[in-house]
């Protein structure tokens, strides 16, 4: 008999055990499937010409615009940085002028940067009175622009693919790609660099400790903004119509696919207070902005 209890007990065990662990993997999977969807909140007017990038100045709750004006790669001078309130009202059309394809946008410290084709542009960020200009040679078509938690400046290069950091006046070359990959999207943490590639198609991750890049997840699209939310996962961009959510373990879900509409998806901002995405729409003249609900 009291082997029988004894085996009994046992078989006991085993199911609850058996049951936690199924809990803890029902858990896990709950995790994973957890999704997002977009809310449109509004829309600006049409008078931004061809927005490339949107950065959040969340000191004074104002929204940054690059505004290519037409050809994103050519040395016309019509670039132009504008300045919209947080409902999209736009404040200053024309912020900043005379640039040529302005894109990607940081702030350090009281000093506002944007890339222009070959030349990292630095500007008063109260004025915009344009302070220094750093050219580089050649075609690195900058892009994107990083800024770390101790204010420095990094830089995508699109056509040398390559990742600059700006270091005592100087854009020094710190990751350098393979030829074709088109580098564009940049955003900095504390253990690593993320990437997002154009042409590649591709979300990396690039350790400070070792700098050897590491595929999180393939086919982005034509990869332009990401952002973090804060919860390990990252919304991204493909600039030819398309917002990705993906998870810490680079699983990708569609949010919204405008390809099809003829209006592109490029380098987005996020806040997480309003829990917002803010859109450049490039050809469409317009930013726009997304809520970002979050549901199982």
């Amino acid at each position: 008999m009291k082997i029988i209890v004894s085996l009994f007990l046992i078989l006991v065990q085993l199911s609850c055990n058996s049951n936690k662990k199924q809990n803890i993997q029902n858990d896990e999977n709950k995790a994973v499937k957890t999704t997002y969807k977009l809310e449109l909140v509004w829309e600006s007017d049409t008078l931004l010409k061809t927005p490339e990038s949107v950065l959040i100045d969340r000191k004074n709750n104002i929204l940054f615009v690059s505004c290519v004006n037409m050809n994103p790669w050519e040395k016309d001078g019509n670039g132009f940085i504008s300045k919209l309130d947080m409902n999209g009202n736009i404040q200053e059309l024309k912020w900043i002028e005379g640039l040529n394809g302005p894109k990607g946008m940081g702030i350090s410290g009281n000093s506002f940067f944007v890339a222009d084709i070959n030349t990292l542009v630095e500007a008063n960020l109260e004025s915009g009175e344009i302070i220094n200009t750093i050219e580089l040679e050649g075609n690195p078509d900058l892009n994107d622009i990083t800024v770390s938690e101790d204010g420095t400046v990094f830089v995508s290069g699109s056509g040398s693919n390559t990742i600059y950091k700006l270091q005592d006046g100087v854009l020094e070359e710190i990751h350098k790609g393979d030829e074709g990959e088109r580098f564009n999207g940049l955003l900095w943490e504390k253990d690593r660099m993320m990437l997002l590639t154009s042409a590649s198609s591709m979300f990396k991750e690039i350790p400070w400790e070792s700098m050897e890049a590491k595929v999180i997840s393939e086919n982005m699209g034509h990869g332009d903004g990401i952002v973090a939310l804060g919860d390990g996962s990252y919304i991204t961009t493909s600039w030819q119509g398309a917002i990705f959510h993906v998870s810490a373990k680079g699983e990708k879900t569609t949010l919204l696919e405008t390809e099809a509409l003829g209006e592109n998806a490029a380098d987005l901002d996020y806040s997480k207070e309003n829990e917002t995405l803010y859109l450049p729409t490039f050809f469409k003249n317009q930013v726009k902005a997304y809520k970002l609900i979050k549901g199982e």
